[in-house]
C-alpha cells in the first residue's frame, strides 16, 4: 500500500476521522492539480483509501509493544473519586453542522467536480476504482440524490 492509504485508513477517533475525510474530500475535489498530470494516478487509490476509512471501523487494538499496569492491581491505591459534573471535555467538532455527514460532502463534492470537469471524473471512477468501494460511492451518490457524475 501507498503511504498515504496507510495514513488516512489508520486515523483514529471519531473527530479526527472527520477532520482528515474533509481534508481529504477537498484535496480530491478542489485542489486543481490532483487532476493534473502529475498527480492524477493517485485521484483514484486515494478516493478508494478514504471509502475504506469510511467503512472500516477504527481500529482500538493496543500494540503489543505497549504494556500498562492495571491500576486495580496496585496495593494500596482506591478507585474512588469526585467526577466533576461541570469539567466534562465535549468534543469539539470544527466543522459543526455544516458537515454532518462526510459521505454525502464526498458525493456533493464529486458531483461539483464532475461538472467542472466533464467527461473526466467518471472514467477515472471506473478504471482506478475497484472492489467494493466503487459500489460504496455509488450508494454515496443514490443517498445524496444525485444520479450520476457527468
Amino acid at each position: 500500500k501507498q503511504w498515504y492509504q496507510r495514513r488516512v485508513r489508520g486515523v483514529t477517533g471519531e473527530t479526527e476521522r472527520k477532520i482528515a475525510a474533509v481534508g481529504v474530500i477537498k484535496l480530491l475535489t478542489e485542489g486543481p492539480a490532483m487532476l493534473n498530470d502529475n498527480y492524477v494516478r493517485w485521484w483514484a487509490p486515494l478516493l478508494t483509501a478514504l471509502v475504506h476509512m469510511f467503512e472500516e471501523g477504527v481500529d482500538t487494538s493496543v500494540p503489543a509493544d505497549e504494556h500498562f499496569i492495571e491500576i486495580e492491581d496496585t496495593p494500596g491505591y482506591t478507585t474512588a473519586f469526585n467526577q466533576l459534573v461541570f469539567a466534562t471535555k465535549k468534543p469539539l467538532d470544527p466543522f459543526g453542522a455544516s458537515v454532518s455527514n462526510p459521505r454525502q460532502l464526498l458525493a456533493e463534492s464529486l458531483q461539483k467536480l464532475s461538472v467542472r470537469h466533464p467527461g473526466k471524473l467518471q472514467p477515472l471512477i471506473q478504471q482506478g476504482v475497484t472492489g467494493p468501494a466503487l459500489g460504496k460511492i455509488q450508494e454515496y451518490l443514490r443517498a445524496a440524490d444525485i444520479a450520476s457524475l457527468s
